[in-house]
């Protein structure tokens, strides 16, 4: 009789007994794009090129007008501050000039009876929310309370292992947050959309693909229907894991990175025990977290009446926002 419950595997002992090669091929390749990237500062970048023409045209007219008039001291002056200004604007758009990617992938073990799963995380330098002023909102949060920006996701795979025959493995397929069918920089997701997928779909490099801002998934198939995504967001770059990137998650970790605040089911989500795992269906429970959190900061610190969009609509408000978050008990 099969118990009803996943019980963590330690990750050294799994290893042991059937190898890391089992781990690494089954972790699932990414499809990414290098487009999807933080907000630029195109504001500095205009200022950067109206400093750069003023200053062309200064120097211009104190030449033009040398024997009419000339001070060394002013042209000096002038030049030196418009090249600091120009340098500080020109940083600041190069600072904000971030492209998004998976850097590396964490795993945890779970088994019951014959039946494996292995969570995999997908770890991105960050995200970036299509509103300017949330996205800011929320990078204030991660900051406060997260310890850090980076993007947890996670994709689960269920596979069959003969006990007996460790080289008996049927890999049963993957179950992910889906997010096919939304423009990658639309702003209302479904949160609740995790579907599971025969492995067989994964075959003739039908590769994970990063759905949109949100880092939902979907198939490189599902890209091939979208062709203003396929198009729009090119190039897509595939990122593969190995045993330099591909590491063990631990409890100790977990709380560096402050876990339990991130909403993140560790346990898997099907119940191999009940059988078809296709048709299960799991409901995350705290799907709009981030929404939620922004939003109730806007309520708390700005005002619920108030419309949030671009950067200038937080006027002066970041220092309390940053307060805020620092006091918020979570």
């Amino acid at each position: 009789m099969k118990s009803s419950e996943w019980e963590k595997v330690d990750f050294q002992q799994f290893v042991e007994d059937f190898g890391i090669d089992v781990i690494v091929n089954h972790a699932p390749n990414i499809l990414y794009s290098k487009k999807d990237k933080e907000h630029e500062a195109y504001n500095s970048l205009i200022a950067f090129f109206f400093v750069a023409s003023g200053l062309l045209i200064y120097i211009s007219l104190s030449l033009f007008l040398f024997e009419v008039y000339f001070s060394i001291i002013v042209f000096i002056t002038v030049i030196s501050l418009a090249i600091v200004v120009d340098i500080v604007l020109i940083l600041n758009y190069i600072k904000s000039n971030v492209f998004i990617r998976p850097i590396e992938c964490w795993i945890e073990i779970y088994k019951n009876s014959d039946f494996y799963c292995f969570s995999y995380y997908i770890i991105f330098t960050g995200k970036c929310h299509p509103n300017k002023a949330k996205s800011m909102i929320f990078k204030l949060y991660q900051d406060e309370v997260l310890n850090g920006t980076t993007d947890i996701t996670q994709i689960e795979i269920y596979l069959k292992i003969n006990l007996n025959n460790t080289n008996d493995i049927n890999c049963l397929g993957f179950f992910f947050e889906y997010g096919e069918g939304k423009p990658f920089w639309k702003e209302e997701i479904n949160h609740n959309k995790w579907q599971f997928f025969p492995y067989d779909i994964s075959k003739n490099e039908n590769y994970i693909a990063i759905a949109n801002w949100a880092h939902q998934y979907e198939w490189r198939n599902d890209l091939d229907l979208d062709f203003d995504k396929l198009h729009e967001y090119a190039p897509w770059v595939i990122k593969r894991w190995n045993i330099n990137n591909l590491k063990p998650l631990t409890e100790s970790f977990k709380n560096k990175v402050n876990w339990n605040v991130r909403y993140i089911e560790s346990e898997p989500k099907l119940k191999s025990w009940k059988g078809d795992l296709e048709n299960q269906v799991y409901e995350f429970p705290n799907a709009t977290w981030e929404t939620d959190i922004i939003n109730d900061a806007i309520k708390n610190v700005i005002g619920e009446e108030y419309r949030v969009e671009v950067l200038k609509d937080l006027k002066l408000d970041l220092f309390e926002l940053k307060a805020y978050f620092r006091d918020l008990d979570v």
